[in-house]
């Protein structure tokens, strides 16, 4: 039982560490990472790069939800693909012009997975003129990943030693800073380097604040619930990172199966699973889809038929939306992070932190891997 206390200690001490992780990120990006960041964009802004691919396994994956939905939006080539299945089932069997003027960014915090290091071997392979421009972003500088690819990233914190905490949000924040200097938006003005600098100021609050937290743990699940053995977690545009990672989260540290997806795709065909003691959780995190997610949750409630809903969201409230959270079915978190780019990372500790108690409430040990591990090698 010691040694239990002890693992479920450092697992949430992981979890409060991630405010310097972040800090630790960010002054790498500012500071010696600043150059990669730049030749990225000019490389794209010369018309050197016209697509781009992100590519990882697990949460290396998910992350590339968040420049897909950036970039994208100003007219940016963006695919995301399983590096797994990039290597196994759609990497081209074409020779020539396969890549031509693409950008791949292969995101691993070891560097090491198994699928990274083959898919690195098939991408070296390719003949000079036809290879595409490959960007490792990972933690670990002596990784296959750091010294396979042209350019590198890293994230710059210390060790990771549980289910991925610090790791992913790390990531999203190099993705962020990624996406918006290749649209212009960073490292041209100091104002973006302070929003930045604000929004991390605002999570180490939030996870300095035991008292917050522990609040945070009483209202949302004493309400929500603990032993829940199926969670629908749903949003839309740059939450469904949230939504993806936590999904795979609640798997890992309450060990119980949970489903993510968007909710434009939950209307064909998931709805008709829907039961009274369905429990969900809907992120919204933007202007334009908190509308959309009102409409959906006013279904929900009074049309349809579920259990708890959990709406996490930083959007203020008008007369209607104030009138339907009234219900008794739903419970409201508000979180302080404006920006829908970097509402991800606020989204996603909120959840961890929950996921964390429900699982100490279950008698499970979060964050200890029962058939995975920290580092997948082979494939």
């Amino acid at each position: 039982m010691l040694f239990w206390g002890l693992y479920m200690n450092n697992f949430l001490e992981e979890l409060k560490s991630q405010p310097d992780a972040l800090k630790d990120t960010f002054n790498y990006i500012v500071g010696e990472g600043k150059p990669q960041f730049l030749k990225i964009r000019d490389f794209i802004k010369r018309g050197g790069i016209t697509k781009l691919i992100f590519t990882g396994m697990g949460s290396s994956f998910v992350s590339s939800y968040l420049p897909y939905y950036i970039l994208n939006q100003y007219g940016i080539a963006v695919e995301i693909r399983e590096a797994g299945e990039f290597l196994f089932n759609t990497f081209p069997n074409v020779k020539q012009n396969c890549f031509k003027d693409t950008g791949i960014i292969i995101i691993s915090q070891s560097g090491e997975s198994g699928e990274i290091r083959e898919l690195l071997r098939k991408i070296n392979a390719i003949d000079l003129n036809d290879k595409p421009l490959t960007i490792g972003i990972t933690n670990n500088p002596d990784s296959y990943l750091a010294y396979m690819t042209e350019l590198q990233v890293y994230m710059n914190f210390d060790e990771e030693v549980s289910i991925t905490t610090k790791s992913y949000v790390c990531t999203l924040l190099l993705l962020y800073v990624m996406a918006k200097t290749i649209i212009g938006e960073f490292f041209t003005n100091e104002t973006e380097i302070q929003n930045v600098e604000a929004f991390l100021g605002e999570v180490r609050r939030f996870l300095q604040d035991q008292k917050q937290i522990n609040k945070l743990w009483k209202e949302l699940l004493s309400s929500f619930g603990y032993d829940i053995d199926f969670l629908e977690i749903l949003s839309r545009g740059p939450s469904l990172t949230s939504a993806h990672q936590a999904a795979l989260n609640f798997k890992e540290i309450v060990k119980s199966y949970s489903e993510a997806s968007s909710i434009s795709t939950f209307r064909h065909g998931g709805i008709e699973c829907l039961k009274e003691s369905t429990n969900l959780i809907i992120l919204s995190s933007d202007k334009e889809n908190f509308a959309f997610n009102i409409q959906f949750i006013d279904k929900l409630v009074n049309d349809w038929a579920c259990g708890k809903i959990l709406h996490i969201t930083n959007q203020e409230f008008d007369e209607k939306a104030k009138k339907l959270h009234d219900d008794p079915k739903i419970i409201t978190y508000k979180h302080k992070i404006k920006d829908p780019h970097l509402a991800p990372i606020m989204e996603i500790i909120i959840l961890q932190l929950l996921f964390y108690k429900m699982a100490e409430k279950k008698g499970i040990e979060p964050g200890k891997f029962l058939y995975s591990q920290k580092i997948t090698n082979d494939i």
